[in-house]
């Protein structure tokens, strides 16, 4: 009989090592698997929710849309790092942001993609000429998407805050932070735990930005502020009183009520501060009796009820005000505008529509404007961005001077681009907070006797001197920060009025308002 006990024993030990094996792979997979559906281990991004959510390099796609100009930012990414060595140091600037979506996203892939667009633009200029002080250190972009919602924003702040101590590529500044919702309020204030310099690219909250006191103050009980954030966007208070100038100008009494979203939730500090600006800023038009008409807004994407529009919308003719300052989100002032053209409303004077919109919003919209016209309503707003800047007249004082240099860069450097890519103010705006983070970064090559590795603390230190010799000229005006008494504001940034329908006009309303000029 020949001898099996061997083979048996061999048999169950491989079986053995199998099943380990087995259960190693399992338990691998399972660790990991929220990785490997987002890039793989080593990507930075992770699927959180259903969500891809993290830091890339530009090498993992948020999506279509998005594939192009995440594939420039690699390559320049990848070009800078072939350079890098102890003579050409290299730091990262982050753009955070909403990078995938869904139904009740706050933002859209049309505005995200312009903002890459524009923070790339504002990186090449930094790295291949000296628009914003010297070329070193080089500077790569990285992309950080805290999801649809900001919900998973935790764990890519703490990504980010890990790279800011990374002695050979720190994390110096980060950027975007382009939504005015309690969640950007709760980033801002982690990073700012770890001196982490901001610059937010959209953000008009008040209440989003240093206090008063400076870069340190974080106001007071009452007034809560953000040390460590500044804007490059007006806030709602230099958005209103832009509208203020507009309206003292106007001959004729202005009689207004305010339609704003009550937001019962809290979330949206947007809304709630515009009501209060208008509050403060415009009391003296506001009707006595009757000045405020609530509603239910879609904060973050709900359906919109025109039930309750209409009712304000009766209430707004039977008023006999000429002026609804306007304290809510766009999707609801389309349905407001529609319930004013389907109700019987005959006033003896046109009305006029106030808002505020970092970019182009109403004038694309066809079924708005059309209302609009029908129903003798005005639009008006102050805005971050005018598309007569395209075709206003060489040196126009009602444009930015340094306007021009950002256009043509961004049709530089993204050949394929238009200039509609411009219209929605997002390239503009997020070209601007990388074009101040630069110029910070570069600013500590003036700092005689320091040593070793940049750090963040070192680029916040620089942000309000950047003034009088350095002053940072932007495409929405040449923009400083002050110590003291401007709240995070960029001063000499240009807040323009747009008056809807634009008409055949080709150039902006004159003598526009300029922060800290007015």
């Amino acid at each position: 009989m020949a001898d099996t006990g061997g083979k048996d024993w061999k048999r169950v030990l491989l079986l053995g090592f199998a099943g380990v094996l087995t259960v190693v792979l399992v338990t691998t997979t399972v660790a990991f698997w929220d990785q490997f559906t987002c890039g793989g281990p080593g990507s930075g991004v992770r699927e959180v929710d259903g969500e891809c959510v993290g830091v890339t390099d530009g090498s993992f796609s948020f999506g279509p849309e998005f594939e192009d100009i995440q594939k420039r930012i690699k390559a320049e990414n990848d070009r800078v790092a072939d350079l890098a060595d102890e003579e050409n140091p290299v730091v990262r600037v982050a753009f955070l942001g909403i990078l995938t979506f869904d139904e009740v996203s706050p933002m859209d892939p049309e505005r995200m993609l312009r903002s890459l667009e524009g923070a790339y633009t504002a990186v090449r200029r930094a790295n291949d000429t000296q628009n914003f002080g010297d070329q070193s250190p080089q500077i790569q972009l990285v992309l950080a998407n805290v999801g649809s919602r900001q919900e998973q924003w935790k764990p890519v702040v703490e990504q980010l805050v890990a790279m800011s101590d990374d002695r050979d590529r720190p994390l110096v500044a980060v950027t975007g932070m382009g939504v005015s919702v309690t969640s950007t309020r709760d980033i801002a204030e982690r990073l700012n735990e770890e001196s982490i310099p901001m610059i937010s690219s959209a953000v008009t909250a008040d209440g989003l930005a240093h206090g008063p006191g400076g870069i340190n103050d974080g106001g007071d009980e009452e007034n809560p502020a953000l040390p460590g954030v500044i804007r490059v966007v007006p806030s709602n208070n230099e958005y209103v009183r832009a509208l203020g100038d507009y309206l003292d100008a106007e001959p004729d009494p202005v009689r207004a009520l305010i339609v704003y979203d009550n937001d019962t939730d809290e979330r949206d500090l947007f809304v709630d501060t515009l009501r209060e600006a208008y509050e403060e800023h415009l009391s003296d038009y506001l009707d006595a009796d009757d000045y405020e008409q609530p509603f239910e807004g879609t904060t973050l994407g709900d359906t919109p009820s025109k039930a309750k529009f209409n009712i304000i919308a009766r209430n707004v003719c039977n008023t006999g005000v000429n002026t609804v300052l306007y304290a809510g989100r766009a999707p609801d002032l389309d349905v407001f505008l529609d319930s004013l053209d389907s109700i019987p409303c005959r006033l003896d004077e046109p009305l006029r529509v106030l808002f505020v919109a970092t970019g182009l919003s109403a004038a694309n919209n066809d079924k708005t404007m059309g209302i609009a016209e029908a129903n003798d309503i005005n639009l008006v707003y102050a805005s971050g961005f005018d598309t007569r800047w395209e075709t206003a007249p060489p040196g126009s004082e009602a444009v930015p001077e340094g306007y021009e240099k950002f256009r043509n860069a961004y049709l530089h450097y993204l050949p394929d681009a238009e200039v509609e890519g411009l219209v929605n103010g997002y390239a503009l705006a997020n070209h601007d907070a990388v074009a101040v983070a630069a110029s910070a970064v570069r600013m500590t090559n003036d700092e005689e006797g320091v040593e070793g590795p940049l750090t963040p603390r070192a680029v916040r230190s620089m942000l309000m001197l950047l003034n009088s010799e350095y002053p940072v000229e932007a495409g929405g005006g040449t923009l400083s920060y002050r110590s003291t008494g401007s709240s995070g504001e960029a001063i000499g940034r240009y807040v323009p009025i747009v008056e809807l329908p634009l008409g055949d006009s080709r150039e902006p309303l004159p003598d526009p308002y300029v922060i800290g000029a007015n």
